[in-house]
């Protein structure tokens, strides 16, 4: 597509992607922020290198001029980025594209860029984005409740009960004075971020404290990475620029990824009596879509290719600390030895299933016959 796109929007207003769910009913700005409102914080994209000029033409059209620079994110070689906070992540090298980053350039949106748009450029920018081939890395919806059902101090008495699912852990911040309000910063979060986490990361704060007294509201907000962001990202895609459902499968991903229960042993979630607050936040958000990814099975395939990914820099370090090839080699089997021991009964049935039947000769690892084995 080397043409700007058409069917974006023209008309773009500061903080005009908020709007309430009932109904699908869109807040035209200026708009009193005493409403509930449902939108997009953050957006990271990749796409194919092929189409770098396209993406920083249609970024252009929407956000203005740009910046270039030799500071990109996550080890890229260069980036335009905007005053809105948008960058545009790519290698100027085409070698160094291939072999670092495949040939693929990330975009980055955080929450201030996204609140630049309407939300008929955000479901444009989603469908567009989509339509080119891009991936998700993370997408964040974020809910504020104006009506504020549930104060700071009930959501950590029930996290420190443990009366939720969706999310294993949680963490209550409540610490540090926050411009001329004079009030301590107050969050709940469940989850954990980054490669630690199962793709999900839900946190509650107080937003009047972060604005300074100008969003008189708590913003509940789901950040979904990894598999679980192109998942959402596609099913947004999917809206057909309709305002309705696109605002029912935000909020219902927001009251999907977790619920707040009264447990009393029963192990069944359905069947435990919900949170007063929480039924009033899942009645308004219209319902509960939850995302699930499929468990990949570890396989020897795997593991091959998770040591040559993830351990041979760490290998090759260790090599070169040694007196000579014979002592490292010697502590490889010695960790092989100390391993053996330690692996759990899934790791030994693919050993014991797989035993003997890779070789290898200067290249790839080649699977061996039995009549080849010696």
């Amino acid at each position: 597509m080397d043409s700007q796109p058409k069917h974006i929007a023209t008309e773009r207003r500061a903080d005009a992607q908020h709007f309430v769910n009932g109904g699908g009913t869109v807040l035209p700005p200026p708009v009193s922020h005493d409403n509930n409102c449902i939108g997009i914080h953050w957006l990271r994209i990749s796409f194919s290198k092929k189409v770098l000029n396209d993406v920083s033409r249609w970024c252009s059209y929407i956000w203005g001029d740009f910046d270039k620079d030799g500071f990109g994110l996550w080890s890229y070689d260069s980036r335009l980025h905007w005053s809105s906070g948008v960058s545009l992540n790519f290698d100027a090298d085409d070698e160094r594209s291939f072999r670092v980053h495949c040939n693929r350039i990330t975009l980055d949106c955080p929450g201030s860029a996204c609140d630049e748009l309407s939300v008929n450029d955000l479901m444009l920018m989603v469908e567009y984005s989509e339509a080119i081939g891009g991936k998700c890395s993370r997408i964040d919806i974020f809910f504020d409740d104006y009506n504020r059902r549930v104060s700071f101090d009930e959501l950590r008495e029930t996290a420190e009960s443990r009366d939720f699912s969706g999310l294993i852990d949680f963490r209550v911040t409540q610490a540090g004075k926050l411009s001329t309000l004079g009030h301590t910063r107050e969050e709940v979060s469940f989850g954990k971020r980054g490669s630690r986490g199962n793709g999900k990361y839900l946190r509650w704060y107080n937003k009047e404290l972060e604005s300074d007294g100008e969003y008189k509201c708590d913003r509940w907000e789901i950040e979904f990475t990894q598999q679980r962001a192109d998942i959402v990202f596609k099913r947004l895609a999917q809206c057909e620029g309709s305002l309705e459902v696109f605002a029912t499968l935000c909020g219902s991903l927001i009251a999907g990824c977790i619920t707040f229960v009264h447990r009393t042993g029963e192990k069944n979630i359905k069947r435990l009596e919900r949170y007063e607050w929480w039924q009033e936040i899942v009645d308004l958000l219209g319902g509960e879509v939850k995302i699930r990814v499929e468990r990949k099975k570890d396989t020897l395939t795997g593991k091959l290719e998770w040591v040559e990914r993830s351990v041979s820099p760490s290998l090759a370090c260790l090599k070169k600390v040694f007196v000579n090839e014979g002592a490292f080699f010697r502590w490889i089997w010695h960790v092989c030895e100390e391993g053996d021991g330690r692996m759990n009964p899934f790791t030994r049935q693919i050993a014991r299933e797989n035993e003997a039947t890779i070789d290898y000769r200067w290249g790839d690892p080649v699977e061996v016959f039995e009549d080849e084995v010696p």
